[in-house]
């Protein structure tokens, strides 16, 4: 109120000094405080601006306050978040390991369904061209078959006769004896052996490849030989026929032992392979053979000398040297044959086989025809897994010479078992309806 009154009082002033000029600006003081007023001269005066120092003071201390407060209300703020943040510090810090793998799994699903994209593309491009193949096939396949061409056949049963010849290598403890010098004793010779037989093979085994099992009935005539060029023995403690000790000196020329044997044997086969109407194809076979001894013949030729020392004869302090005294098997340019020899051969043998080769159909396979016949050409090896014959007999005369002469040596060794490598061939008809 007190303002309106000074601004009351100032007002008559204020109008005549519009009267004279137009527009008045007035400046005063009122207790202590400067008055500012702007107006035009008028009835009523038209007032445009009004300053009083005082007003304007607290103006500037109000808006000094008000930044204060904002000051403190911002520091209040701060010491409240500061508080919050102290508070839930660790609850922060989970959060942010949270929100990082939880980033990272993000980014691992991105890049794994970027990669879906590109396999699911890469495999509709394959998709494509495997279906552009598929029908460039089936095209190709319809052409063939207009023009005559025809689906192979499926390998069905067979059955075939066949003729095998190998050279066999028997073994034994004798034969694998060696001089002082190193050099083998025997020499074993170059002899054959021949098969025959009828065979009987299944139709695959399986869907996927080509297994079948078979049997057959074989006839086997083996035939082996070595023998001896030159030889020198003493034996130091031997015994003649009236149990008299004596020193043996042997010598042996042309020594040549041989042995032949037949079989019958069943062949029981696991086939890797078939033989086809319509195609060349291979196989590869394993071979249990049991086999029955139905016949043998040994032989043995060759000349020995036979020389025995004897000392202290009967205790009489008597030296005697008998060189041809046959009584006692003495003499130079004996026969081999002339001893008695004998050989225990075992009835049965069971050998094993391991074959591989090709079959051959008898058509003209690239003009498209057909044939039931097939020959089969192939290499085998067969061995003995049992012996051939049985050991060394007790009852021998000079059991530590290196040649036995009453014995076959060639059959009587320990361990006597034989290899043969060889040829097969065979004719085989497959049964079964062309395709």
């Amino acid at each position: 109120m007190r303002y309106l009154k000074c601004i009351l009082v100032l007002l008559p002033c204020l109008c005549c000094l519009n009267v004279v000029l137009g527009q008045t600006e007035v400046t005063g003081k009122y207790k202590g405080h400067i008055v500012k007023m702007k107006y035009y001269r008028g009835s009523p005066d038209d007032i445009q601006y009004l300053e009083y120092g005082l007003v304007t003071d607290l103006n500037k201390q109000i808006k000094k306050l008000e930044g204060d407060i904002a000051k403190k209300e911002k520091e209040l703020e701060r010491l409240r978040k500061k508080q919050l943040v102290s508070e839930n510090d660790d609850l922060e810090r989970q959060l942010m390991i949270k929100e990082r793998d939880l980033l990272a799994c993000e980014r691992s699903v991105d890049s794994l369904k970027r990669r879906v994209v590109t396999v699911l593309d890469s495999l509709v491009a394959r998709e494509n061209m495997l279906n552009d193949s598929v029908r460039v096939l089936h095209a190709q396949l319809d052409e063939a078959r207009k023009t005559g061409f025809r689906t192979f056949s499926p390998g069905g049963p067979y059955f075939g006769v066949g003729y095998s010849i190998g050279m066999p290598l028997i073994f034994s403890s004798l034969l694998n004896q060696k001089m002082d010098s190193g050099e083998s004793v025997w020499k074993r010779r170059v002899t054959f052996s021949h098969q025959v037989g009828i065979y009987w093979g299944s139709r695959s085994l399986v869907k996927k490849g080509s297994l079948s099992l078979g049997i057959g009935l074989e006839y086997s005539r083996l035939k082996f030989a070595a023998g001896i060029g030159q030889l020198s023995d003493t034996v130091r403690q031997a015994t003649d026929s009236d149990q008299c000790n004596y020193t043996a000196f042997l010598s042996y020329r042309n020594v040549e032992e041989s042995a032949t044997l037949h079989y019958i044997s069943i062949p029981l086969t696991l086939s890797f392979g078939q033989p086809y109407r319509d195609r060349i194809s291979g196989y590869a076979q394993i071979t249990l053979t049991p086999s029955f001894c139905i016949g043998s013949s040994l032989s043995a030729s060759g000349n020995y000398s036979h020389k025995g020392y004897y000392s202290d004869l009967y205790g009489n302090s008597v030296n005697l040297t008998l060189d041809d005294f046959s009584a006692l098997g003495f003499g130079p340019n004996r026969q081999v044959s002339d001893c008695g020899k004998t050989a225990e051969i075992n009835r049965f043998l069971l050998t094993g086989r391991l074959a591989g080769g090709i079959y051959l159909p008898m058509c003209r396979v690239q003009q498209g025809k057909t044939s039931p016949w097939v020959f089969k050409l192939g290499v085998k090896m067969d061995f003995a897994i049992t012996p051939v014959a049985k050991g060394m007999s007790d009852d021998t005369m000079l059991p530590e010479a290196t040649y036995r002469l009453n014995q076959f040596n060639l059959m009587s060794g320990d361990g006597c078992r034989f290899v043969s490598f060889g040829l097969e061939a065979g004719i085989m008809y497959v049964f079964g309806n062309k395709n």
